[in-house]
């Protein structure tokens, strides 16, 4: 007689959401001191920092926004943006 396996339920764990206050063009600021404070705590767990219309427009995002990846990349943060939520994804790189 074969013994089935069971699976482990595993609880995933939730996105934290950042909301990014409206300051217009200095909303870069609060966005950098969101990203610091994920390097220094280390956690492997996703954030996610809304991106209101009026924040960081499409400008910033096309041009600035490619230069910052790959300065927070060597950091270890991996930065990830999705036009449909309005939105940044913060992750552990390796």
């Amino acid at each position: 007689m074969q013994h089935q396996k069971t699976k482990k339920l595993k609880r995933k764990s939730k996105i934290e959401i950042v909301d990014l206050p409206n300051d217009g063009p200095l909303t870069i600021i609060p966005l950098s001191a969101v990203l610091s404070n994920y390097v220094k705590n280390k956690s492997k767990h996703k954030v996610k920092v809304l991106n209101k219309e009026g924040q960081l427009d499409t400008r910033w995002l096309k041009y600035e926004f490619p230069h910052w990846q790959m300065v927070w990349l060597e950091k270890g943060v991996n930065l990830k943006w999705d036009r449909r939520q309005r939105s940044f994804f913060l992750s552990v790189s390796k």
